[in-house]
């Protein structure tokens, strides 16, 4: 269908593999510069926003936009010149707290369809195979039958994704002789793992032959088990709806690491309350602007997501390939008792010795030496003491800690679990 359409897709492709694969080579840091003279000229001759700006002489000229500044000023990040074209609406449904949404035009989104195809066979997928979708389905966000069965795509909604569902899921996969490909909300694998780990299942050796994790972070015990189960790596994808595929994973279960889209993006790491850069290793803010979205520009736009560069960043002006870290959204990072920022991946493993016992868990951080518990347990729970001593290693002697037993931790209107949340102040 590209081919016949002039290859604009593939044309993408090319451009995408060629830089990623030529990060720090005189071509590929000249494709990248003229990608950003062309959007923020764009910019300030076309958007009512950003006219203010045209005597601009570099990108930090230009100020750090939020998604409430779109919101307020939506029609004014329009840009005249896309008013009567195509475009397309992507939204997100409020992970962050906030509600948003914007419009991309046609170019923006074949670039985000050659983003998702070179990153997915990074990821060892190839189009046509066998993909397993495990999200939560409602029929506006699903494609028609027909197209799902074009792409050889199979919905899996986990909703309620109970140990029955669980097991006939796992069946339908059972003994297949074709690849077989996952993608999908960390929480459905880790109910899988849970599901295989509580049955003692001794689980067959399916042809999976990649699993893909996005939307939620995703843990050493759910990429371990899942590697046992399925035998092969878990790999994490950072992306969001309006802005796209941002890095991702390489197909290895002992890098942590997330490569980082340098082809269609730029990124800044910023500190968490001004707008300047990050020490090396310090998280801070991700603050991106996109090359290709003509339509509503976003110019250093803040994600809400909190990361850090990897060791090379700046050197000989290459850019760092990696994000060393990426801890989720700003609104989640949490404090110990002296207000130093604690890592999720900390917390998450406080409970891996109970999940055998934990249908679900959430840490809440309600004050600066307040948190709270909230266990959803398939049974009886008698390790109170021990988990809360094992909390206050990491989050100081003097942190007062509720253990709260729930019936369900509801999820988000976007089927997203938070297993860490504050509630006491932003990062």
């Amino acid at each position: 269908m590209d081919r016949l359409k002039g290859e604009r897709v593939s044309r993408h492709y090319k451009e995408i593999a060629f830089i990623d694969q030529n990060l720090d080579s005189e071509q590929s840091a000249i494709q990248r510069s003229q990608y950003m003279h062309n959007i923020l000229k764009h910019a300030v001759h076309t958007t009512p926003f950003y006219r203010q700006y045209k005597g601009y002489t570099s990108l930090t000229d230009f100020p750090v936009i939020q998604k409430t500044k779109v919101q307020e000023c939506f029609n004014d990040f329009k840009s005249d010149t896309y008013l009567s074209q195509a475009k397309f609406r992507v939204h997100t449904s409020g992970s962050t707290g906030i509600p948003f949404e914007l419009f991309q035009d046609a170019n923006k989104k074949k670039r985000n369809t050659a983003d998702t195809i070179y990153f997915l066979k990074k990821a060892n997928f190839n189009i046509g195979e066998r993909l397993y979708d495990l999200e939560v389905w409602r029929g506006i966000n699903m494609n028609s039958p027909v197209k799902a069965w074009l792409q050889n795509l199979k919905y899996i909604d986990i909703t309620e994704f109970h140990d029955e569902k669980i097991e006939s899921f796992l069946q339908s996969i059972k003994n297949k002789r074709y690849p077989q490909h996952f993608i999908g909300f960390a929480s459905a694998y880790e109910h899988i793992c849970k599901y295989l780990d509580r049955t003692q299942a001794s689980f067959f050796h399916t042809k999976i032959a990649s699993i893909l994790a996005i939307s939620e972070t995703l843990t050493d015990y759910v990429k371990e088990t899942m590697q046992k189960y399925f035998g092969v790596p878990v790999i994490s994808r950072y992306s969001n709806e309006e802005i796209g595929i941002m890095a991702q994973q390489t197909y290895d279960m002992y890098d942590k690491r997330f490569e980082i889209n340098w082809s269609s993006y730029h990124f800044e790491i910023l500190k968490m309350n001004q707008d300047v850069p990050a020490q090396l290793g310090e998280l801070g803010r991700v603050v991106v602007t996109d090359f290709f979205n003509y339509c509503m520009p976003m110019i250093r736009y803040d994600t809400g997501d909190v990361a850090s560069f990897g060791a090379n960043f700046g050197k000989n002006d290459i850019p760092s390939r990696y994000f060393e870290r990426i801890e989720g959204r700003k609104m989640d990072i949490v404090y110990n008792t002296r207000g130093q920022v604690i890592s999720s991946f900390i917390v998450y493993t406080k409970f891996y010795k109970y999940y055998n016992l934990l249908r679900q868990y959430q840490f809440v951080q309600v004050s600066a030496n307040e948190y709270v518990v909230k266990l959803n347990t398939v049974s009886s729970f008698n390790f109170e003491k021990e988990l809360i001593d094992d909390i206050k290693k990491d989050f100081g002697q003097d942190a007062m800690i509720q253990i709260a037993y729930v019936d369900e931790i509801p999820a988000l209107s976007s089927g997203k679990r938070k297993k860490v949340v504050n509630l006491y102040k932003s990062a």
